[in-house]
This record gives structure tokens, sequence and C-alpha cells, in this order.
């Protein structure tokens, strides 16, 4: 899948209108001007030419230099990613410990009330766009209330600080709250309706028991699913979140790089996301041998 993904974001980068000569160069460059550039850049070459070297230096790991600045692709994407890794963790803490219980408490009272106002604002968490929630947040609590900053890493000329976290999380944990909201209540009216549940009620355990040792256990398969999933899906959503705030993680990078035709920066950084894509679905084939004792790999 890595390969497959490495030949598609390459094609498609080089496909794209616009020339990163040109991009590097203005508009006002001529045409001599364009293409000796395009020669320093090693754009002139066949498509497959240019991919086989690309993967030659990337196994050798480097990832190249970046057209617009000049810098090495490698560091400056570390440097990003390091800054989004904190925000993608925080955002998945709060989507976990918001979507669990309330996907618990309406699925052991379905067609309640409660059961009604959870899904209606897991609903909203699915349906409402990153950057509708980012902008709304930002103007009532950085506008109208001013508890918080509306945009950045920290302070000008500062270091990192936890308030300028806050609400780029809170924006980027709502729709991934929204999803482990609805499948947790989904596992838990399926699991809750099975014998081996009923067979614990009559042995006398206790409710909380019944539901947090029997219950939830089982009906997790479905949620472990969608949750790694979406750790890995936090990071290609956190380009739209990082571009409302101002944040400069790898998602604003990215976006910066596509404008830019910056080919280097983008094929390290969606390779980046493939490689992280890869390792948490081995790690949720091995969370299911473990919530599910049937499942076995030979």
């Amino acid at each position: 899948m890595v390969v497959a993904l490495s030949v598609l974001v390459f094609v498609l980068m080089r496909l794209a209108p616009g020339d990163p000569a040109v991009v590097r160069l203005g508009m006002e460059a001529t045409r001599e001007q364009v293409e000796g550039e395009r020669r320093a850049l090693g754009l002139d070459k066949p498509i497959f030419v240019q991919y086989g070297i690309w993967v030659k230096n990337l196994v050798r790991g480097d990832l190249g230099v970046a057209f617009l600045n000049n810098q090495p692709v490698g560091p400056l994407v570390m440097e990003k990613f390091k800054r989004t890794i904190p925000l993608a963790l925080a955002a998945l803490f709060l989507a976990v410990v918001t979507a669990i219980p309330l996907g618990i408490i309406a699925g052991i009272r379905p067609y309640t009330w409660t059961d009604n106002i959870v899904s209606a604002v897991s609903l909203f968490g699915v349906s409402a766009p990153n950057f509708w929630v980012g902008l709304m947040l930002i103007l009532f609590f950085s506008v109208q209330l001013g508890w918080l900053p509306t945009f950045g890493y920290g302070p000008p000329g500062g270091d990192f600080e936890f308030k300028y976290l806050i609400l780029p999380s809170v924006t980027l944990a709502t729709s991934l709250m929204g999803s482990l909201t609805r499948y947790m209540r989904s596992g838990m009216l399926d699991v809750m309706t099975s014998d081996y549940i009923r067979t614990a009620h009559a042995k006398g355990l206790r409710y909380r028991i019944v539901v947090l040792r029997h219950g939830l256990k089982n009906a997790l398969l479905s949620v472990v699913t969608v949750l790694v999933l979406d750790m890995a899906g936090l990071l290609g959503g956190a380009a739209l979140t990082e571009t409302v705030f101002g944040y400069a993680g790898v998602g604003s990078l990215l976006v910066t790089s596509i404008l830019g035709r910056d080919y280097h920066i983008v094929q390290a950084v969606v390779m980046l996301m493939a490689v992280v894509y890869v390792l948490l679905n081995l790690i949720a084939d091995i969370l299911y041998a473990y919530l599910d004792p049937r499942i076995r790999y030979d």
C-alpha cells in the first residue's frame, strides 16, 4: 500500500497545474530562466526517471531539498510533525474520554431521552465541518470572552504554551467524538442482548460489572477499528484545523507545500502519514486478538 501510494502521489503532483520553477522564480521569469531552473530541479527528466531517483534517495534516507527555501526536507517535516503529534494526541484523548462514556450510557438506555440527546450530540460532531467548528470556537472563546488565543503555536518569539493547544484540539476531536460515540452505542446495543450477558445477570452479578467487564470489552471491537483508522486520519484532518488556527504543524506545511508545488515536501509528508497509517492498522490487528480470544493469527 505504501509503494502504491508513493506512485500515486508522485504522479498526481506532477499532473497538477502549476510549475515549481515558475513558482520559485516568479511570473516575470523568462522561458530560458524557467527551463534552466527545471533542469536544476531535475524536472526536465522523464517522470519514471524522476521517480526512480526519488525512490533511490528515499531508501538512503534523503528526502531532498525544499524547492521554496532550499532547506533539507527531512528535518523540516520532522520538526513540524513533532508539533502535530501533541495536537493529535490531545484530540484523541478528548474524543475517547467523551465518546466512550456517552456511547455506553446511550447503549444501555436505548430510545430514552438520554439516548436521544447523546445521538443528537454525536450527529452534530459527525456533521459539523472542522473549519466551521474552529471558527465558532474562536468567535466565542477568543473574540467574545477573550479567554484563549485565536491562532498560533505560542507567543511571538516564545516557546509553546498549552493554551494555544486547547481550541485546535477540541475542534479536531469533535468529528472523532461523534463517530466513536455512535459506534460505541451500536456495539453496546448488540452486546447487551447477547446470551452471555443474560447469563451474567442470572448469576447475580452487579449491573456495573456486567456492563464494564462483559459488555464493554466485546463492544470495543468495532470501536477499535474506527479509533485506529481515525488516529491516522487525525494527521490528515489536522491540515484544515491547523490552517484555521495558524498552528505551525505538518498539516499547515502540507497545505502550503501543495499550493507552492513543493513536490519533495508533499511526497515526504504523505509517505510519513502512510507509514503511520500502516503501523496503526497493525496495532489494531494485535488489539483484536487481545479483545476477542476467538481471534488468532497463525
